[in-house]
């Protein structure tokens, strides 16, 4: 995704999307049963015993009509509720429940798997833009979206993952940053007056501020897997993919390997990073990191932008003093440039019982200012066309030229085969707690093989994909 300028993001022409009475909504495409799900998301044998949901059915204007809402956000609940309260006020039999499924991207993807499989998936659910979205289709268990008029409403996909069989089955609803939270007071107290922008100004910060004061400037919550990799996908996007997007397929096809120099040397400097960082590190998970963050016991964390917002309001006095920056993991302020993409996606439950009030609700969420509330409450970037952007959080302010310049790179790791990234998590969590390095590369290297052999038809799908993104 190139932008054309910030008018890309900022001033967008409004695009009204309509919202038809639902007795009268064109039938959506035929769905299909929910089945037996395999370890992606795909399906084995469909005669095996099948879960068949129930017929879906046309909606009397009076009958009483409850969906279902999963997410695993949080922090856009408030929002949900109020959108939600909306869209009863004008359609008063349709009431819209939300549920938060805990357990990060992969303890959302194993329950929702369990509720598949149960034939008692929600109805409409926001996760994770990315390769699941295909598995979750292959599966069988998503609505076909194609022809619901979503697509021309929001800026243009550039990594079409939301695509199987050349059918459209999820779109993105947001656009977040990757990188670290900085706070700029701390730095300042220490002598830093210039926020770092490669890897030798990022050390020379950090003894700064253990100079003055700061033990260990940078918290890493490595006991959450999400949090022993923050780092590691920031090199992976930045450095590896950043300089060559080919190289997941080259792992795949046996040109690079997990094994490899990229890896290696993605370890090593992650290995002198930990230097200034939390002793505990294995011990500490992601609600204390914040807690220590907000306290001023330390000045970087890696983690998504929405972050700030939960930050700001665990200590009020961080507000204004919170910037959210790139990884500075360059070897020259030319190389500069930051994270972001699309990050979370909403398809609907192809067992959903009312198909017609589920896509009226999707497309209503798609409305500008829908998608307004939903990224203010996330501090993320918005995704449809017309939908005001004023909200934006100082601390983002920074990003945006880069963005405007086309100085970004995506988030690589998506396209990934299902289930190496938590593997991967483990493993890197393992060589934190003292595996060698050779073993480390090895086991991801092995692990990776491994799925692909499990998986035939992956590497189809992935040449597939590429094929249609033009690569």
């Amino acid at each position: 995704m190139h932008l054309q300028g910030r008018s890309s993001w900022v001033r967008w022409q409004a695009v009204e999307i309509p919202v038809p009475g639902i007795p009268d909504r064109e039938a959506p495409a035929r769905r299909t049963p929910n089945r037996r799900r395999n370890p992606r998301g795909g399906v084995n044998d469909p005669a095996a015993d099948a879960v068949e949901a129930e017929p879906a059915q046309t909606p009397d204007p009076d009958e009483k009509i409850t969906l279902k809402f999963a997410t695993g956000a949080s922090e856009i609940v408030p929002a949900l509720n109020e959108i939600f309260t909306n869209y009863n006020a004008e359609h008063p039999n349709v009431t819209i429940e939300v549920t938060v499924l805990p357990g990060g991207v992969a303890g959302f993807n194993s329950a929702m798997g369990s509720k598949f499989a149960a034939g008692d998936a929600p109805d409409i659910f926001e996760y994770q833009w990315g390769s699941q979205i295909n598995a979750y289709a292959k599966g069988g268990n998503l609505l076909d979206l194609t022809d619901i008029g979503v697509k021309e409403t929001i800026q243009d996909i550039k990594k079409p993952v939301n695509i199987y069989n050349g059918r459209e089955y999820a779109y993105p609803v947001s656009f977040m940053f990757w990188g670290l939270m900085y706070n700029t007071q701390i730095a300042e107290q220490a002598g830093v007056e210039e926020i770092p922008k490669t890897l030798n100004e990022f050390f020379g910060a950090m003894d700064k501020m253990k100079a003055n004061g700061i033990e260990y400037p940078f918290i890493v919550p490595a006991k959450d897997g999400s949090g022993a990799t923050g780092y590691v996908f920031c090199y992976l996007h930045q450095i590896v993919s950043g300089k060559n997007p080919d190289f997941y397929y080259q792992c795949c096809t046996g040109e690079k390997s997990w094994n490899g120099e990229e890896w290696r040397s993605l370890f090593e400097v992650y290995d002198q990073l930990l230097d200034y960082a939390n002793p505990d590190s294995l011990g500490l998970d992601p609600d204390n990191a914040l807690t220590r963050f907000a306290r001023g016991e330390g000045a970087l964390m890696v983690s998504g932008s929405s972050t700030i917002k939960r930050l700001e309001e665990m200590n009020p006095d961080l507000a204004g003093k919170l910037k959210y920056i790139p990884f500075p993991l360059y070897d020259t302020v030319d190389e500069y440039q930051t994270i972001a993409d699309f990050d979370s996606a909403l398809s609907i439950w192809s067992g959903t019982k009312y198909p017609e009030v589920a896509i009226d609700v999707y497309k209503y969420l798609f409305l500008p200012e829908n998608n307004s509330l939903l990224n203010q409450a996330r501090n993320a970037i918005v995704t449809v066309k017309g939908a005001d952007s004023s909200y934006m959080d100082a601390s983002l302010v920074d990003q945006m030229p880069l963005l405007d310049e086309g100085k970004y790179v995506g988030f690589s790791e998506r396209e990934w085969i299902p289930g190496i990234k938590e593997i991967m998590k483990t493993i890197v969590q393992d060589w934190m707690g003292g595996t060698n390095l050779d073993t480390t590369l090895e086991n991801l290297e092995k692990e990776h093989q491994r799925l692909l052999d499990a998986d035939p038809g992956f590497m189809t799908e992935f040449e597939e994909l590429r094929s249609s993104m033009g690569e």
